[in-house]
């Protein structure tokens, strides 16, 4: 999505790290669904110069979140971490934090399918911007 749309943020890129393994490694909400929702935001959203003016772009960036949000969900039937990871791993929850379970999540593929999930959403987020971006050219 950098390449596509010219996102050169270092900022954007470095807070989105955080969310890793369900913010913070916590497993609660997916990283990659917030990180891509950030993405879109910082695209269409509002920002602080443009004032009052601004607000139809809040709206955009509303919308579109909410969007992605349903598509999420539907892909995935929840936005948790701990349901993803223990659905990737056939019904057993690793703790990316622990070494040991990290390992063996690795082994079990379950890094392969956060990766391909991730990849998926950046995917679709991309979809979203580039129909609102492009729409009607």
């Amino acid at each position: 999505m950098q390449d596509t749309f010219d996102l050169k943020d270092e900022a954007l890129l470095k807070a989105s790290g955080a969310l890793t393994g369900g913010i913070g490694g916590l497993a609660d909400t997916c990283g990659s669904m917030i990180g891509a929702t950030l993405v879109l935001g910082s695209v269409c959203g509002r920002g602080r110069q443009d004032g009052e003016e601004g607000m139809p772009k809040l709206g955009k960036s509303v919308r579109q979140a909410a969007d992605f949000f349903i598509w999420f969900k539907g892909e995935t039937g929840t936005v948790n971490c701990r349901e993803i990871i223990t659905r990737h791993g056939n019904g057993t929850f690793y703790n990316f934090g622990d070494p040991e379970q990290g390992k063996a999540a690795r082994e079990a593929g379950v890094f392969d399918k956060c990766v391909a999930l991730v990849q998926n959403n950046a995917a679709e987020a991309a979809e979203i911007l580039w129909d609102e971006l492009y729409a009607g050219e």
